[in-house]
């Protein structure tokens, strides 16, 4: 009861904005030490690596045998027990949320089409109940690239509104794609047949026509969806799910698991490394920065992190990438402000110690980073400036 009314009361405020400095940095690194031993870590990230090379190499075999491959080739899927029946299965693509027990199986996002049968596989070691239920933190296709191998297999899936506005809008690009290459192979046919100028046109045109139809939009899209929240109650546990806008993208979804207390942040939060900002499909750096906020509020010093990407953390690891995110900004800020260029403020390294830590080892590197914090800064200032 108490962990709800703190639940309620997170999403009706704001947390102060940190400040940081180089030397506070020093200060937050300190306390960001994980107790586990450097030797412990690489033991564990050894286990995982071993999990999956050794269920990668099953699922091969077992393909062999079988000759089905229901979902084409697939990859290896590790699983990690994360607090009570709640698990994070690590492969290719982002971290899954997986919480089991006697009324089914509850997933959180889906990697890849290729990986269905190795995901399906690690989650019946787990598991002799079906998954029932699957949500999808937001729409990149490293989290839902197996919504359709799973809508075949029974389950519902469930995301916020944008998440199906941006599925569909995919598929009927792909689906625009299929009808282009039909036009141009039908036009190239045609021209060596002789046909040219606008009678092929013409003549690729009916083709494309008479074809569009049968054409079927890919069909991947989540059946439930919500505009802000959402609350779950299976297995005995209470699990609301909601949603946080213009941050990763303008459809991500916290997922919160009450009685354990274990958050599934999606790429709201990655752990050590560099967050993609997807501004094309309605992600804002302020809006990223601020859902930071909101995680580390609902968390507390207990509570287990299934981040988008990288390994369990914890609340520390969320203010520690907060403080990041807000000590870069306005450095950068602070140097745009004195007017020196891209390049020389790139040339300062200000990234330096975040980089020594792996955080540009991941799918956004430093130099991508820092390009879209100077976009962001300039696209801030450059009304300022030229009034200047």
């Amino acid at each position: 009861m108490i962990r709800t009314l703190f639940l309620i009361i997170s999403f009706l405020f704001i947390s102060n904005t940190l400040c940081f400095s180089q030397k506070d940095g020093d200060v937050i690194t300190n306390k960001s030490k994980k107790t586990t031993t450097n030797k412990e870590k690489q033991a564990e990230k050894k286990r995982i690596e071993k999990q999956i090379k050794d269920n990668e190499s099953s699922d091969t075999s077992d393909k062999a045998k079988k000759g089905n491959g229901n979902y084409g080739p697939t990859y290896g899927v590790a699983s990690i027990r994360v607090r009570d029946s709640i698990y994070m299965l690590k492969g290719k693509g982002g971290n899954i949320g997986l919480f089991v027990g006697p009324e089914g199986a509850f997933m959180i996002d889906n990697q890849f089409a290729e990986g269905t049968d190795a995901i399906l596989k690690t989650i019946g070691n787990l598991t002799d109940k079906p998954v029932r239920f699957l949500v999808n933190t937001h729409h990149h296709a490293d989290h839902t690239g197996g919504n359709k191998n799973l809508l075949n297999e029974g389950v519902v899936i469930l995301a916020q509104e944008n998440v199906r506005k941006q599925l569909i809008e995919e598929a009927k690009k792909k689906k625009q794609d299929s009808i282009d290459k039909i036009f141009n192979k039908t036009l190239e046919k045609l021209s060596n047949d002789g046909v040219v100028g606008d009678r092929a046109e013409e003549g690729a045109k009916r083709v494309v026509s008479s074809l569009e139809a049968d054409i079927a939009l890919e069909n991947n899209f989540p059946m439930i969806t919500y505009e802000e929240n959402l609350t779950f109650h299976l297995n005995g546990q209470k699990i609301f799910i909601f949603h946080i806008h213009k941050a990763h993208t303008d459809g991500d979804s916290v997922i919160y698991f009450t009685d354990s207390n274990v958050i599934h942040t999606g790429d709201l939060f990655v752990n050590g490394l560099y967050p993609f900002i997807d501004t094309a499909n309605g992600g804002t750096y302020n809006g990223y920065v601020n859902s930071l906020s909101k995680i580390a509020m609902i968390a507390d010093d207990e509570t287990k992190i299934i981040p988008g990407h990288g390994e369990i953390a914890s609340i520390k690891d969320v203010k520690y990438t907060q403080s990041m995110l807000e000590f870069l900004h306005s450095r950068v800020e602070v140097h745009y402000l004195e007017n020196k260029t891209r390049e020389q403020i790139f040339a300062l390294n200000l990234t330096k110690d975040f980089d020594e830590k792996g955080f540009g080892k991941g799918f956004i590197s430093t130099e991508k980073f820092f390009n879209f914090i100077f976009d962001d800064v300039e696209k801030k200032y450059k009304k300022v400036k030229s009034k200047e």
